[in-house]
């Protein structure tokens, strides 16, 4: 139950489904005045209702599934080929995988080059918030992290303005801004996701920071489950603007 009742003009989440739903003629699918008619009817399907709740907080059902725990030797036949608990996978092998997990060294950078590590930010959801005028206040570009040591290799300053290249040649399409900090490694640089849109639609966000997507080339896929890992990827800088460096190579 609420601890407090809203402040000024503040409206939940029902309530604005409720209003866009009827707006856009779907009435009978919001045939309540308030949600809580709508948890009261949940609750009764269930032997109870609101005001019981609010009354007792939990209430309790006998199991229908047999016991939560086994009994003091109780035979037990786990849901595995071999019915036991499996460390090794006799599935597994018999497809032809690793039936224990194998340790498998994962690539490293060339000379000269970072591995891409990308993440988000707080006030920002994917890419999809970059053009928001509130959440683009609060941040408006990413830049790439870089550990002092290498800045120092690359005469690398703070908020200079950097291109990066990735080990298949990939190159952003805008500048980033650099952040000298402690905070990555030396052999890795970061980035937050979501920027660099190239989209002139995107009145804030067109050219702000650098896409993370553009330098994501090489993507290793788990062979058992299809899970994708994409931070074997590596970076290089150029302190150059490469597509001025391209139309003096044709001149």
């Amino acid at each position: 139950m609420p601890a407090a009742e809203p402040k000024y003009e503040s409206k939940p989440g029902w309530w604005i489904t409720k209003q866009i739903g009827e707006r856009l003629g779907l009435h009978d699918y919001f045939n309540y005045n308030d949600f809580s008619e709508v948890i009261d009817w949940q609750l009764k399907q269930m032997g109870t209702s609101l005001e019981e709740m609010k009354k007792i907080g939990v209430k309790e059902y006998p199991r229908k599934s047999g016991p939560l725990y086994l009994g003091e030797g109780e035979e037990f036949k786990f849901n595995t080929s071999t019915g036991k608990v499996e460390l090794y996978s006799v599935d597994l092998a018999d497809e032809g995988f690793d039936a224990m997990p194998v340790y498998k060294a994962h690539p490293e950078p060339p000379q000269n080059f970072y591995r891409l590590i990308y993440g988000r930010a707080p006030m920002h959801t994917f890419s999809r918030t970059s053009n928001n005028p509130n959440l683009w206040d609060l941040m408006s570009e990413n830049a790439v992290w870089v550990n002092p040591k290498v800045a120092d290799l690359w005469g690398l300053k703070k908020d200079q303005e950097v291109w990066l290249k990735n080990q298949d040649g990939a190159i952003t399409t805008f500048p980033v801004k650099v952040r000298v900090t402690e905070r990555i490694r030396w052999d890795s640089v970061y980035m937050v996701h979501g920027f660099g849109h190239s989209d002139k639609k995107l009145s804030r966000a067109f050219g702000r920071g650098a896409s993370d997507e553009e330098l994501i080339t090489n993507i290793a896929v788990d062979p058992i489950m299809g899970g994708t890992g994409m931070r074997g990827n590596f970076i290089t800088f150029l302190k150059e603007n490469p597509a001025t460096e391209r139309k003096e190579d044709k001149a």
